[in-house]
């Protein structure tokens, strides 16, 4: 049997060969062990590629926190950037201290219905239904008529359930 033959068997048998950590329980190989007399062996090359990768990998992560940060600093800004201007150019909304993106869209009877507070990731401080002054009088007398609905408190809330398989249950 050549040496190169035996330096190979050794190495494999030292891989087959497994031990437990006296104080973690961890099971390890032998062939990973660290083995040194009395006193720790003096650092090496590869003390110090490991000792260089691990300051490496520490300032990776500092800089992914601080490009976290800075990302998060930069949306809250451009926020601000794009409430000013929407601010600016929103004569409906903004006046009024509304959210744009609270509202949704209808047109008819009524332009809106703003849902107040929804996109602050707050609780819905109220329903406002918006609706442009009326220009005729059949949509003057709708506005009203919806207006006297919500004085008179002549509104319902349901929920509608529909299921997989097409099947729809109304809960009050």
């Amino acid at each position: 049997m050549s040496k190169t033959s035996q330096i190979i068997d050794f190495f494999t048998l030292h891989r087959q060969i497994f031990g437990v950590c006296p104080h973690c329980s961890e099971i390890f190989r032998l062939s990973d062990c660290h083995i040194f007399l009395k006193k720790k062996p003096v650092r090496d090359w590869m003390d110090e590629l490991v000792r260089m990768e691990h300051r490496l990998a520490r300032a990776e992560e500092r800089l992914e926190v601080e490009r976290a940060e800075m990302a998060e600093k930069a949306r809250k800004a451009g926020r601000r950037r794009a409430q000013r201007v929407v601010k600016r150019i929103d004569p409906i909304f903004t006046p009024r201290r509304l959210n744009p993106d609270d509202a949704k869209v209808i047109f008819h009877p009524i332009d809106y219905v703003v849902f107040d507070g929804m996109k602050g990731g707050e609780r819905i401080r109220n329903i406002v239904l918006l609706d442009r002054e009326g220009t005729d009088a059949a949509h003057r007398r709708l506005q009203k008529s919806i207006e006297r609905a919500v004085v008179r408190g002549r509104y319902e809330w349901h929920t509608l359930r529909v299921r997989e398989d097409g099947t729809v249950s109304v809960e009050a």
